[in-house]
């Protein structure tokens, strides 16, 4: 794991795994670092080296680089997950920034109960 501006780079599976299976909100941005940034990249960044807290944390994974963890995670494209105690809390394909902000304030807040996110 490497530390960038408030959100960790995870490298390994078993590092996933702990940190999926943890008590906290984990914020995932599955993304290619071979790529150009992109606009959720930007925004992810600033939000992470803000908003980063006792209760969330901000990780990225290379979606190209680590497979295995990519492919655990059923993810292909750049993507969004929100995690608490083991469970997927909410997941956005191709995201935006204001889905991001939604999902870290959800997080933030605790508000983990709440269904229907915006698309």
């Amino acid at each position: 794991m490497a530390e960038t501006m408030g959100s960790i780079k995870v490298t390994d599976l078993e590092t996933y795994y702990n940190v999926v299976g943890g008590a906290n909100y984990a914020v995932f941005n599955f993304r290619d670092f071979q790529s150009r940034q992109s606009e959720i990249d930007r925004a992810y960044d600033d939000l992470a080296s803000y908003a980063y807290s006792d209760t969330v944390a901000f990780y990225e994974v290379d979606v190209s680089g680590y497979k295995d963890i990519s492919e655990y995670a059923k993810v292909e494209r750049p993507t969004l997950i929100l995690y608490k105690d083991g469970k997927e809390v909410e997941r956005y394909c191709k995201p935006r920034p204001r889905q991001l902000e939604y999902l870290v304030s959800r997080a933030l807040c605790g508000l983990t109960e709440i269904t229907g996110g915006l698309s």
